[in-house]
């Protein structure tokens, strides 16, 4: 996996967009993500489960691979307000 994307921290929430730099796909990949939530989780009488009020606490992406050409060393994060090349 790219170093750069394993270094990348980001709070919670935040949307990272990525480019395969071997294919130049900006649309679609596979992330492998742990997350640390805290929620509150209610049963019905029936016993059916609604997860209410999630909150992540901790994200780590693990790892990102372009979808198209399978490519995981060739990944780059793009900075904010980064226009897509076109």
């Amino acid at each position: 996996m790219n170093s750069e994307i394993a270094a990348t921290a980001t709070a919670p929430g935040d949307v990272v967009r990525y480019r395969c730099t071997a294919c130049g796909n900006l649309t679609r990949f596979n992330v492998v993500t742990t997350r640390r939530t805290s929620a509150f989780h209610h049963f019905s009488v029936g016993g059916d489960l609604t997860v209410e009020e999630e909150q992540v606490l901790d994200e780590t992406v693990e790892e990102v691979t372009c979808r198209w050409c399978g490519n995981g060393n060739g990944v780059e994060v793009l900075g904010s307000g980064a226009a897509d090349p076109a």
